[in-house]
């Protein structure tokens, strides 16, 4: 029996969370709100994740932070419980977190970052923080089913992503316009 596909949404607002739910009809979606780096455990473990979707803070800082310890601490492939759509309420401080080692991180468990249009200057440093992807709000099931085709994709020689998005490897045919 094939396992359910299942994504976690920090902080999304209900429009986002809409069209995650159309981008995505037959995942889970795990909403957590309130979420910092430091508020998650060492031990906080979300069971195996296809998609992790982030929605920037007000705080650049507490954003990045999120995303460095998302991707450094590899829960994109574990189990534990999470605050789930049915919990509107603020997770209580949890502990401070330590940095894992050793833990493998699914290679097609993107990391999403919405970004208001009114903030597109950090999505360098989002990208740089570990985010595979960002997309400006609002967003719409298009935007996202286009995003985790690529994702899934990963790299291809000759797909140029105006650094939009990280290559996953160096493409030995790109042109960097030195001289010839």
């Amino acid at each position: 029996m094939p396992r359910q596909s299942k994504a976690i949404a920090f902080d999304v607002d209900r429009a986002s969370l809409i069209s995650l739910r159309k981008a995505l009809p037959d995942c889970v979606i795990d909403v957590v709100t309130g979420a910092t780096a430091a508020s998650l455990t060492r031990d906080w473990n979300p069971g195996t994740v296809d998609l992790v979707v982030v929605k920037a803070g007000k705080e650049l800082a507490q954003t990045l932070e999120l995303c460095r310890f998302l991707v450094s601490c590899g829960v994109l492939g574990r189990d534990a419980p999470v605050v789930t759509d049915s919990q509107e309420e603020t997770p209580k401080t949890l502990g401070l977190h330590r940095r894992r080692r050793n833990v493998a991180r699914r290679p097609h468990s993107p990391l999403l970052v919405l970004v208001p249009p009114s903030r597109k200057s950090i999505v360098a440093d989002v990208l740089k923080a570990g985010a595979h992807s960002c997309l400006m709000l609002p967003i719409n099931a298009k935007d996202v089913t286009s995003m985790l085709v690529h994702a899934q994709a990963g790299n291809q020689p000759g797909r140029h992503t105006l650094d939009l998005e990280r290559a996953q490897t160096e493409d030995r045919w790109r042109d960097e316009g030195g001289q010839g």
